[in-house]
């Protein structure tokens, strides 16, 4: 077994990397890598799980269902891996074994410490080698899919320290073997993103010095001891101010060995020549935040373009011009990226800079013809006015020839297509250019495209601290994260949410927060002076109201309809059920949203709407699609995934007599056990708010019953994977919905629902309270079959809860009720129950006589849950008697019927706990597995 945490944690039994299922699964394991090869205490695993204070009751119990369901996922049943350490016959701790090799953390910290040793022998090289290797093993941030716990949270921390430590060794490994140039870009993002760190800025100053630029590197210096000075009143350290002197005096010493041949950033040294050309970048945001990334890789494909001149291979058959395309959704910030990037790379483009807004998402305006632009281009270039070509392509020619011996950078922001941006591109091995759209620009030949997503939180905040400030953000930190996700990380958002609290001192931000959570006005409150979220929005919404293409209408129609959907994403077949089109038509009409940067595509059949963008679209819905057409739409989305729930659980469990009232509806197809797992595994979030999205008082009668359909699909599937308390979500909000339309039996089946959440969380008088409910409603209605399964329910509990002489009153009524019927798997189960409250009487033959005839009755119908169930009592039952043999065969008996689909995975691990006292006793190995 192979564990990867520095990213999502992820587990590899040959047959490729796998997430784990539940959080507190994630949790466990991952704080026994934290102290991998020790033990780690069980009182210590419980305050991590649940948090010191507190554990809950059950949670011993809990934490021994998650290790043995820990187990069968590494395919440790034995123990041999995740190692039970035991004071006499109680475990008081558990250790899990790991080889250096199998666990990525620390193979990577392996690899730093060769690379470290290689520096100090005097071998950049190979340094540079280890630690590039170590490096790479990073997928994202450590442990980012598991809840944090006191141990993952410092272990991160731990980790992600080591991380900057090891770019730094790097850092200084490329230093050493003359590539000062190459890490320039790397350096400049790392400085900004930890500007306290003195010795990355201590690399970027000698980067700077060695690259030819002197200037840049005391610049740097004072940089950092201005912010020393006014954020911590302290000096430059000694090393720092020393190289800052030896820099200052230009000492010789400094100068770097030279890079091999083929690395050797000669371009980079030379002086920069003096600007003589156009100055046209607008000014930087000053609110302009992160983007590090984006900007090394700009940085990096400029400093190309920028060294190109002195390449004397350069000309008609050397390098090309150098092109970036940064495209992402309206208010995104890819103006900002791009104007801001070339104000720190302009030094590189003597020449000269050029800006043009193409207009091509801008409201009201047009977008700009590029013969108009071509001609305020060679103007700026100083061509006369009347020397100007009146034909585009004369005029893109003329253009060419100018910049093909200069070094020009050029920003065309806001492209609408790619026909608008290619005759103003200009020529040369010198020159580069920058363009932002709405629209993916693939077409585009030679281009690096760059694609931006919403800010991380916490780059938001750090957005918002610079519109509003430090000090009043940090004074509210859960509101202004709060702030954040109501914005969706959008920056445009964040500026305007950032300008009206700057506008108004006396606010705090609970204001703002309790302005923008009223989803139906958060788009008028996002609007400030001439920004508007909404505004932004529409420019690209018009362009396919507008538009000429047969498809546009069925894409914004699709715009409007995925409002109505409630979840996090939307999958094809879904898509095509919401619009009643076929799969081809309906993929056509979200792939040209996703174009237009209106939809997110995760996948080749999964799409995501940004929150911003779902309340606009809901806005255009309900101004444009009749009230009836929007609950048909959502009707026909809860029919198809009724429909596929009620498929995929009677895949999962074929023997069930489920459903008694099946939605007729298409469904997704599914073709096996395995796929009716996966799909309901991924959809399960969107399942979750669909059930929640139909409970809404407001809910047409039709659209509130299949919510009640799909939540009773649902109980099959949430209950064995002990999914408690979204099992206590759907069945509340059932009983809620079930009362508002008077219809008592859906209400007596969701109680029934909900006792089953109350018993995976080991509330047993809650269960009871259910169910006597639930049973008060059967016997008003006459309802055998309901009154029946809630009695073997309530008999259950009373077990748990010791009341064994009531449970066997209480089960001898439901197996009257089931004779009486003819029910012979509902007497299964009953008999299984009846067995249980006898052995808890001290009646151990009277319990096996009711476990053998519920195993035969068992085996006669076919149901595989409760043959398992039989054989497992039956083998309690004997070792609580001390007959070891017999209780080992029943449970060997059982093993293997817990490997067959439809039954319930959990069991096994319980059945291999039940076997340990009689292989202890007898000092043999337990059977087949």
């Amino acid at each position: 077994m192979r564990y990867r945490v520095l990213g999502a944690l992820e587990l590899r039994n040959g047959e490729g990397w796998a997430s784990l299922g539940p959080a507190k699964w994630r949790m466990l394991l991952s704080v026994l890598l934290c102290h991998a090869n020790q033990t780690v205490s069980t009182e210590r695993l419980l305050d991590e799980l649940w948090g010191e204070g507190r554990v809950p009751q059950s949670a011993t119990k809990l934490l021994q269902t998650y290790v043995s369901r820990l187990r069968q996922t590494l395919g440790d049943e034995s123990g041999q891996t995740l190692i039970t350490e035991k004071q006499g016959y109680k475990a008081h701790g558990y250790r899990l074994a790991v080889e250096a090799a199998e666990f990525d953390a620390h193979r990577f910290e392996q690899l730093v410490e060769e690379g470290r040793r290689s520096l100090d022998r005097e071998a950049p090289e190979a340094a540079t080698e280890r630690l590039r290797e170590a490096l790479a093993m990073w997928r994202g941030t450590p442990f980012a899919d598991v809840p944090p716990t006191p141990a993952v949270a410092a272990e991160a921390t731990r980790l992600e320290e080591c991380r900057l430590q090891a770019v730094d060794a790097r850092i200084e490994a490329d230093l050493r073997c003359g590539r000062h140039t190459a890490v320039l870009g790397e350096l400049e993002a790392l400085t900004a993103e930890h500007p306290f760190r003195e010795e990355l800025r201590g690399r970027l100053m000698l980067a700077l010095y060695r690259s030819g630029r002197q200037a840049d590197a005391l610049a740097a210096y004072r940089d950092l001891h201005r912010l020393l000075g006014e954020e911590l009143g302290v000096e430059p350290t000694p090393p720092l101010r020393r190289l800052h002197e030896r820099i200052l005096s230009a000492d010789a010493s400094l100068t770097a060995e030279p890079a091999p041949e083929e690395e050797r950033p000669a371009p980079a040294a030379a002086p920069r020549r003096a600007h003589r050309g156009p100055r046209q970048l607008p000014p930087a945001s000053p609110a302009f935040t992160g983007r590090h990334g984006e900007v090394a890789v700009i940085q990096a494909l400029l400093d190309a373009a920028g060294d190109a001149e002195a390449d004397e291979g350069a000309g008609a058959g050397g390098r090309s011009m150098v092109l970036a395309a940064i495209d992402g959704t309206g208010g995104v910030g890819k103006s900002a990226l791009a104007i801001h990037a070339a104000h720190r790379l302009a030094d590189r483009f003597p020449d000269g800079q050029l800006y043009v807004d193409l207009y091509g998402a801008t409201a009201g305006q047009s977008a700009l013809d590029p013969g108009e632009v071509l001609g305020r281009f060679l103007r700026a270039l100083g061509v006369d006015g009347s020397s100007v070509p009146g034909d585009t392509d004369e005029a893109s020619a003329q253009f060419r020839s100018l910049a093909a011996g200069r070094r020009l950078l050029v920003i065309l922001d806001n492209a609408a297509s790619v026909d608008q941006v290619r005759p103003l591109l200009p020529a040369g091995p010198g020159c580069a250019a920058l363009v932002t759209s709405r629209e993916m620009l693939t077409t585009l030949e030679g281009a690096t495209h760059l694609h931006l997503d919403v800010l991380p939180q916490d780059q938001a905040v750090a957005l918002l601290e610079r519109v509003v400030g430090v000090e009043r953000v940090r004074a509210e930190p859960a509101e202004a994260e709060e702030i954040t996700r109501l914005c969706g990380g959008l920056p445009l958002a964040l500026r305007i949410a950032g300008a009206r609290l700057a506008a108004r001192p006396a606010w705090p931000l609970r204001t703002l927060v309790a302005k923008l959570t009223d989803a139906r006005g958060r788009l008028d409150e996002l609007r400030f002076g001439d920004l508007a979220v909404r505004i932004s929005f529409q420019v690209s919404y018009e362009g396919f109201r507008l538009g000429r293409r047969s498809d546009d209408l069925d894409a914004v129609r699709a715009f409007r309809l995925l409002s109505v959907v409630h979840g996090d994403d939307v999958s094809l077949p879904v898509a095509a059920a919401l619009l009643d089109l076929p799969a081809d038509r309906t993929e056509n009409a979200l792939e040209r949203l996703v174009d237009a940067q209106l939809l997110e595509s995760r996948d080749s059949v999964r799409y995501h709407m940004h929150d911003l963008l779902r309340l606009f679209a809901l806005e255009q819905a309900e101004q444009e699609e009749p009230a009836a057409e929007r609950a048909a739409a959502l009707e026909r989305v809860l029919s198809c995934y009724a429909a596929t729930a009620q498929q995929a659980v009677t895949l999962l469990d074929p023997l069930r007599p489920w459903p008694r009232q099946p939605v007729e509806a298409p469904a997704v197809p599914l073709t096996g056990h395995d796929e009716a797992e996966s799909w309901l595994r991924t959809e399960l979030p969107n399942l979750l708010a669909a059930v929640a999205h139909a409970a809404e008082p407001a809910q047409p009668e039709a659209i509130a019953r299949l919510g009640l359909r799909l939540t009773r699909a649902l109980q099959w599937f949430l209950f064995p994977r002990a999914h408690a308390q979204d099992l206590q979500t759907v069945n509340e909000l059932a009983i809620e919905t079930a009362r508002r339309l008077g219809d008592p039996e859906s209400e007596a089946w969701a109680l029934d629902g909900l006792s089953a959440a109350y018993w995976l969380q080991h509330s047993y008088d809650d269960v009871r309270a259910c169910l006597e409910a639930a049973l008060e409603i059967w016997s008003g209605l006459g309802h055998r079959e309901g009154e029946s399964r809630s009695l073997i329910n309530l008999a259950d509990a009373l077990c748990e809860l010791g009341l064994f002489e009531e449970a066997i009153t209480v089960q001898e009524r439901q197996l009257a009720l089931a004779r009486e019927a003819g029910d012979l798997p509902a007497e299964v189960i009953g008999l299984g129950n009846l067995g249980r409250a006898h052995r808890g009487l001290g009646r151990p033959e009277d319990a096996l006589t009711c476990f053998k005839e519920s195993l035969e009755y068992a085996r006669r119908t076919g149901n595989i849950h409760h043959e398992g169930f039989a054989l497992y009592e039956m083998g309690i039952t004997y070792m609580e008697q001390g007959r070891f043999p017999e209780g080992r065969a029943h449970m060997d008996q059982a093993l293997p019927v817990w490997k067959r689909p439809g039954t319930y995975e959990s069991w096994r691990g319980h059945t291999w706990s039940g076997l340990f006292p009689a292989c202890m006793t007898l000092r043999i190995g337990p059977g087949p597995r």
